[in-house]
């Protein structure tokens, strides 16, 4: 197979049904580029025109919303090209990696296809139709508004924007309608690579999908590998596959069929270097190369990568009712720790493998084990979970729909979207980091509770659970598959706590009283979080001059909606309800560093609750990790410029392997030992209540043992005890502080009233360095230390507590102690005292 790559500076011109036109025969015979401008393929046609001035940053401000005409325009690429002479001989084809979206193709004035899915490539032979030397290809292609203009929307959805878009329709990402955390942003333009293709060779290889397992003992590897091959002779042909796993070699003579079909061989493997998730082990991958040989002509070679685990969805029953679910890999359990996951950019074709790159690594800087690939944006790119597999991040993968109902009934749509399901299996199933399939999100949790049972009652329902089955039961049996997130199977509601995975928004949205965590006991909690801000240099990124300030317009626009609903929302009043704050009265750096403390509180206390109920919950999954486009207030550790926010470091405290926390148990204030590893771990537990102010009416030594891969409850005193000394518990607080040899591994604390109600003295705080050591030090209780609101510098820590007369060390390379910027103690305008 021979390739002549199409990717470089293509023309490009619009229309909009009233000024411009579409392409007369004379233009194109003889182009006037004079009403051409120049685009990048690979590319988007919004890049292009801020490229050349056309459009402001979509990124700042409200421009955002000035250039939404571009989604509403027709547009029209164009790009000459020569062809050798041996691409005449045999056969041709012309393949684009990606359209977005309803693309019309012309090749040397013939349309040679259509395609409307932003999802999946295409491919159009043009054998016969190809010339010597010049050739003209144009594309025509809009966002996919027009294409869908006579689809019915209402029985679908009652949103009043979808009216306008209809994206059940339309198979983009569906967060670029708007979200919640995403402006609307409709992409457009030749999004991959496009080349031609031409062979006089009988067959040519195609993907190659290999399916590795371990055995239950792991003694043993097998790989049941698929090469696709795509047969041009009207007869069988005879041919060999050779295929290479390691050292291990296997062939297998083969008949060769016309069209496309897939040839399988299998290899086993005895004692296979295992794969782990991050922290349980190491990640050895295997290079699977395939070779096909026919008439002793090699015709072609594919590659990929494996690693050998065996992983299972456990789901026993549960002694206190329901059931578990708990992801083993290599007969060990193992707690999900991580976010979810959504498109890393609003214009698609900007992100790229060094911004995944860093995406992954904040999220092994934060103790994640785990990614949510959520059902609203992106298959997302191979070097994704090439880099998931490297490092050991488990990825849980949805199909790409969400919270709506889909056209399903409509017969070419559904061909459409199980071409793309089948194509994304194909693609996926190869990676060792993919451990759960997922059909949607939140529609079953529609049908239960949303009214998706009027209108068109439940048109989708049999593609979940009935098509996509049959996919994988053909393409990939071997991993878990459920219909959708929630899931409850075996019980009518679908987000029950007992069973399945849970979506627990009961916090989050109205109610902002995030204490009510701790008495959720969900099975696999994947999708709650709390609103709070990006770090400061990303807020100020969005607000030009004039407009920094909170609740201005540009505010507005990259606010996420949540704070619109009510007056005030649930977003707003958070700071208020819990440090007595007005957020209307502060300026940007101030929220920054108020709203941060917050929402790091809130997502420590998911975190914390699940993993202390370790298996009974078998993750802390929160809603979510990182931003499409820059926001002034998000879901997100990790906003859009790839910065720290200020809840980044509570959680990442959260998700150390060895942790430790204090929670209401019954009529007990406990202290629980997690250990994520695969051996016990002694060390000495200081516990019991401090006053805010200094001294501690309970402290307590012993010597305590987390068991392995558990949580334990290590120690434990009666909550009458706080209660006589401290009433209202305004002014005290419980602890737990976890060493070994005198080395801190974990600590953590447990206030009963909102942070406004405690009783806490302005901070008054020593700094000072020791070699490589900077101790802070305080007399009294000193909540939120705020080192740093850039979120750019890795940090060994932020946002942290100073306990009262205990030092708290952190390495430091810095010939000056820190500057403490602000503390949970002080007045809005109040800087803490540093000595």
């Amino acid at each position: 197979m021979k390739k002549l790559s199409l990717d470089g500076t293509w023309k490009l011109r619009w229309m909009d049904a009233q000024r411009g036109s579409q392409l007369s025969n004379a233009e194109i015979a003889s182009p006037n580029y004079d009403r051409w401008i120049d685009a990048c393929v690979p590319g988007e046609i919004h890049l292009d025109l801020w490229r050349l001035g056309l459009i402001d940053d979509p990124y700042v401000g409200t421009n955002v919303l000035k250039a939404r005409w571009v989604e509403e325009f027709y547009w029209t690429y164009r790009l000459d090209f020569d062809l050798p002479p041996d691409a005449l001989n045999g056969r041709c084809w012309l393949h684009f990696d990606g359209l977005d979206l309803a693309a019309s193709i012309r090749f040397n004035g013939e349309e040679i296809g259509r395609h409307a899915n932003s999802f999946t490539p295409c491919r159009f032979e043009v054998t016969g139709k190809a010339a010597i030397g010049k050739n003209t290809l144009i594309v025509h292609i809009e966002s996919g508004l027009h294409d869908v203009a006579d689809k019915p929307t209402t029985p679908y959805s009652a949103n009043l924007d979808h009216r306008l878009t209809k994206p059940q329709w339309l198979r983009k990402p569906q967060s670029s309608f708007g979200w919640d955390w995403a402006p609307r942003l409709l992409n457009v333009g030749i999004t991959g690579s496009v080349c031609v293709e031409w062979t006089d060779a009988p067959a040519r290889v195609d993907r190659l999908v290999p399916l590795a397992e371990a055995s239950d003992d792991l003694q043993r590897g097998w790989v049941r590998v698929r090469q696709f091959i795509e047969g041009f002779e009207p007869e069988t042909k005879s041919g060999l596959l050779r295929v290479r796993v390691g050292e291990a070699v296997a062939t297998n003579r083969i008949d060769i069929k016309p069209g496309l079909h897939p040839y399988e061989i299998r290899i086993e493997i005895d004692h296979p270097e295992l794969w782990w998730p991050v922290g349980h082990g190491a990640q050895p991958l295997y290079e699977v190369v395939a070779e096909l040989e026919v008439d002793g002509a090699q015709l072609g070679t594919t590659q990929a990568r494996i690693g050998f685990r065996n992983i299972k969805v456990l789901q026993d029953p549960h002694p206190k009712g329901g059931r578990y679910f708990v992801i083993e890999v290599n007969g060990k359990k193992i707690f999900a720790k991580g976010g979810n996951f959504v498109p890393a950019d609003m214009i698609f074709s900007r992100i790229d493998s060094e911004r995944y790159d860093k995406l992954t690594d904040l999220a092994l800087e934060s103790n994640f084990n785990m990614l949510r690939v959520w059902g609203g944006g992106l298959y997302e790119a191979d070097s994704f979970y090439d880099m998931c597999d490297e490092k050991g991040i488990l990825v849980w993968q949805e199909f790409i729909f969400a919270c709506k109902k889909y056209p399903m009934t409509d017969e070419a749509f559904h061909e459409n979207v199980k071409a793309e399901a089948v194509y994304h299996i194909r693609r996926l199933a190869s990676h060792a980091s993919l451990a759960i399939w997922c059909g949607n999100n939140e529609m079953e949790w529609g049908n239960w509770d949303w009214g998706f049972d009027k209108g068109i009652v439940y048109p989708d329902y049999s593609f979940f659970h009935l098509t996509i089955p049959r996919l994988l039961d053909q393409e990939d049996p071997t991993r878990y598959y459920q219909a959708s997130s929630p899931f409850s199977p075996g019980v009518v509601n679908p987000n029950a706590n007992n069973v399945g995975d849970q979506h627990p928004w009961s916090v989050g949205f109205a109610n902002t009283d995030f204490r009510d965590y701790r008495k959720m006991d969900c099975r696999f909690p994947n999708e709650g979080g709390i609103l709070g801000p990006t770090s400061l240099p990303t807020m100020l990124a969005c607000l030009p001059e004039g407009q920094r300030r909170i609740h201005s317009f540009a505010w507005m626009t990259h606010d996420n909606s949540i704070a619109s609903y009510g007056d005030p929302s649930g977003a707003d009043s958070i700071i208020r309800q819990w440090v007595g704050k007005d957020d209307t009265k502060l300026d940007i750096e101030e929220f920054a560093y108020w709203a941060g403390l917050v929402q790091g509180e809130g997502l420590r206390e998911y975190c914390d609750n699940f993993r202390r109920r370790m298996f009974d919950s078998a993750s802390a999954v929160f809603w979510m990790y990182n931003d499409t486009w820059p926001a002034t207030r998000s879901w997100t550790t990790v906003d859009y410029y790839l910065r720290r926010t200020p809840a980044f470091h509570p959680v990442r405290r959260a998700f150390q392997p060895v942790s430790v926390v204090v929670a209401e148990d019954g009529d007990d204030v406990v202290v629980f030992g997690i250990n994520d590893g695969s051996h016990p771990i002694s060390g000495e537990l200081r516990y019991g209540i401090f006053n805010t102010r200094g001294g501690y009416p309970l402290d307590v030594t012993a010597h305590v043992e987390l068991a392995a891969n558990a949580s334990t409850r290590i120690a434990a005193f009666p909550r009458r005890d706080w209660r006589q000394c401290d009433p209202a518990a305004t002014k005290t607080g419980a602890f737990a502080i976890l060493s070994r040899d005198g080395q801190l591994i974990s600590r953590n604390r447990l206030f009963l009233p909102f942070l406004k109600d405690l009783a806490l003295e302005k901070a008054n705080v020593r700094v000072r360095l020791e070699g490589e050591k900077a101790i802070f030090d305080s007399s009294a209780f000193v909540l939120g230390v705020c080192l740093d609101l850039n979120g750019e510098e890795r940090l060994p820590d932020n946002f942290f507590d100073l306990y009262p007369e205990m030092p708290y060390e952190l390495p430091w390379c810095g010939t000056s102690p820190p500057k403490i910027l602000y503390a949970g103690n002080m007045c809005s305008q109040e800087l803490p005292t540093v000595r």
